[in-house]
């Protein structure tokens, strides 16, 4: 008898121990394996390891397996949001315009902020700006008259839309103004091309152009610059639940301005981020009229 309490007790400690292990298991087998996917804007490398940030982020905030991935171009993140092979989308502006005219069922979820260089304040909005060195001389649009010119990709709000669109109205088309003109992929490779003397002249978002300042000092002019675009939209196919939708709508909102996050945004690539807010499809009609692509 007086060996009894013992061998109760051990065996109400292994019951316990089993059912943690089944709850474990049980919390484990309920989390689902989310994929975020983001375009590559920037190099590859740098991007990862920022949203790496991110996902680890979520994955607090929802209790899922998150992953993120780093598509190769633009079209091959809207082939993902097509065929639903991942779960969320961070899109840039034009993209996302026109992946939502082709298939209006993919579901908005949040827009991205950023801290304005002028202001110090978060707002939804960024710009394009066409930039060459100040040792080059060039001081207006007119100026790059059979000179070398830089977009970054056809896919790209800031890089290639909004500057086209800002050349066409000063009645310049670049293939026939400019001596050259050169597709280079991503918004860095432009100013590292006008760093080494490869272009006279090119397009970037306001971000770029102020991480390049930091970099490099004062050596860069400011030819022109667009209206104030939208920035990048979070989204989710339309195979996602509402409710999952709505989960991460929350999660990507929760987010701090001075998260970690953003702070390796700035960290890694030079974005000024400050988290996350909610708006609407609506908030993007202003470049699908710029674009006339109502």
């Amino acid at each position: 008898m007086s060996f009894r309490p013992k061998a109760d007790s051990l065996f109400i400690g292994n019951v316990l121990l089993v059912l943690l292990l089944v709850l474990c298991l049980a919390a484990n087998a309920q989390a689902r394996a989310v994929k975020i996917a983001v375009f590559p804007s920037n190099d590859s490398r740098k991007l990862q390891a920022a949203m790496d940030v991110l996902a680890a982020y979520l994955g607090e905030q929802t209790g899922d397996q998150v992953t993120a991935l780093v598509t190769a171009d633009y079209a091959e993140l809207a082939q993902r949001l097509r065929e639903g092979s991942v779960d969320i989308a961070w899109i840039n502006t034009l993209n996302y315009v026109r992946i939502k005219e082709e298939l209006p069922g993919v579901q908005y979820i949040a827009t991205y902020m950023e801290t304005n260089e002028s202001t110090g304040k978060p707002t939804p909005f960024y710009q394009s700006y066409i930039v060459a060195l100040r040792e080059s001389g060039l001081q207006k649009l007119a100026d790059i008259k059979g000179k070398r010119f830089a977009f970054t990709d056809t896919g790209s709000t800031s890089g290639y839309a909004y500057p086209a669109m800002l050349l066409g109205k000063n009645g310049i088309d670049p293939d026939r103004y400019c001596s050259k003109v050169f597709f280079l992929k991503r918004h860095d490779r432009v100013v590292a091309a006008l760093l080494q003397g490869s272009v006279d002249a090119g397009a970037m978002s306001d971000g770029t152009y102020f991480e390049a300042r930091r970099r490099h000092g004062d050596r860069f002019v400011i030819l022109a610059r667009s209206s104030p675009i939208p920035l990048d939209a979070v989204v989710a196919p339309e195979t996602l639940p509402a409710a999952d939708v709505e989960r991460y709508r929350r999660a990507f909102t929760a987010m701090p301005g001075d998260h970690f996050f953003c702070k390796k945004m700035h960290e890694i690539l030079g974005w000024n981020a400050a988290g996350f807010a909610t708006r609407d499809d609506a908030f993007y009609d202003s470049v699908r009229e710029a674009l006339h692509l109502q």
